[in-house]
């Protein structure tokens, strides 16, 4: 199977979810298929990050289209949210339509032929050269790797005046957007089976192959020897550059962490991802035992010195890494609902679920002070990703799906 994969960005750093989930797909496809990568670049450590593409690509061509300067940024930013006003497109994937990565993708076309090819997110159907499609004479696929039209409607919730008039117009224009992008494609392919009833009972596509069902790399999070913290730890891990990570993290440490601290006062809580923005820096100046890390080259010795690893997110689709990788890491979990959706774990067995400010508080608090809780509820979560979340099911689950296509488009041939 000769694979045409595009994406907006190449995958290094792994430092987001859906990097991660296409990292771990796609160097196990890579191991016997041919793999051709398309992608964007846009800054020095993008670029240093196609360094990398050997490990999960055969071969790997980049549109670079460069950002301009911090301040040029926000300018750039208010010109094209102004622009969009007047565009059926949503901002988040108007941002990344791109003259180059279509181009570029024609002349892959032009120079190869290709079983499958791959819109890697929904974000590139706006640059796909859709009139290719046909003479391409092979299926095209997206893996969705979340509901967009969700993420947005959940943004919207509980905003008035213009930023409810600019979110609920932007949640619109997505499911719109979504749903007439996903019918274009021969197959789309969930991460969750909560999704997957989305796309086919309310957007009413008949197009969905199935679930890719999220894994973990148990050994990676294994290989490093858990350690004793001084003070007892909670962490959140999560690149602080998506809205969902800073949304929920502002929100634990608003209301949750105040009364976490009334019945454990000398708790730590530890964010540990990459790019916080400056209000997210700014919580471990307020004297509340909080420390905002930035950017790590390894986030595992924080899991294995962690006491609680929370997931407090209130907005988001798909699901959650961050979840697996600390059931790997063998740290008990404390999840709102939503940061939980679509993985197949039950509450107080593998994790203990919590919606409410009091509810999420009580609950980290009994981890902290029970450490036989804390223990059984990381031994049932690792060992339900021991047996069940494997990444070389996962690639096996998205390559059967596209040798089913290829072999109806060869009309019986695989």
């Amino acid at each position: 199977m000769r694979i045409l994969w595009i994406k907006t960005s190449p995958l290094h750093p792994l430092t987001r979810g859906g990097d991660l989930r296409t990292f771990h797909v796609l160097r196990h496809l890579h191991h016997q298929r041919e793999v051709t990568f398309v992608g964007m670049t846009a800054d020095a450590g993008q670029i240093e990050g196609t360094r990398q593409a050997h490990a999960y690509s055969t071969h790997a061509f980049w549109a670079h289209e460069p950002k301009v300067s911090l301040h040029l940024q926000r300018w750039k930013f208010l010109a094209r949210a102004l622009a969009n006003v007047a565009s059926d497109l949503p901002y988040a994937v108007e941002r990344f339509r791109s003259a180059k990565l279509s181009q570029l993708i024609v002349s892959r076309f032009r120079e190869q032929q290709f079983d499958v090819v791959v819109s890697d997110f929904l974000f590139p159907a706006a640059s796909l050269p859709w009139h290719m499609k046909e003479m391409s004479q092979c299926p095209w696929v997206l893996f969705q790797h979340n509901v967009e039209a969700m993420i947005w409607k959940r943004r919207a919730e509980g905003k008035t005046g213009l930023k409810a008039w600019y979110w609920n117009a932007q949640r619109d224009r997505m499911q719109r957007f979504e749903e007439k992008a996903s019918r274009r494609f021969d197959g789309v392919l969930a991460v969750s089976e909560e999704d997957a009833r989305i796309f086919r009972e309310e957007m009413k596509l008949t197009n969905v192959l199935g679930v890719v069902p999220t894994g973990v790399d148990l050994d990676y999070f294994q290989a490093v020897p858990k350690s004793a913290p001084t003070v007892p730890t909670v962490v959140f891990m999560g690149s602080m550059d998506w809205y969902a990570n800073v949304d929920g993290v502002q929100w634990f440490a608003e209301t949750v962490w105040p009364l976490v601290q009334k019945e454990v006062p000398n708790a730590k809580f530890v964010v540990v991802g990459r790019k916080p923005p400056a209000d997210i820096q700014a919580l471990a100046t307020g004297g509340r035992n909080i420390e905002v890390t930035g950017t790590v080259p390894d986030v595992r010795p924080f899991l294995r010195a962690a006491d609680v690893v929370v997931v407090p997110l209130r907005v988001g689709g798909g699901t959650r890494l961050k979840i697996y990788e600390a059931m790997a890491a063998e740290v008990p979990v404390v999840s709102t609902r939503i940061g939980a959706e679509g993985l197949d774990v039950a509450d107080g067995r593998h994790l203990l679920l919590a919606n409410s400010a009091e509810d999420t508080a009580a609950s980290v608090v009994r981890v902290l002070r029970s450490p036989a809780l804390g223990a059984e509820l990381a031994r049932h979560a690792l060992e339900e990703v021991a047996r069940h979340c494997s990444w070389a099911a996962a690639a096996q689950i998205f390559e059967n799906a596209c040798a089913g296509l290829t072999k109806q488009a060869g009309g019986g041939q695989a």
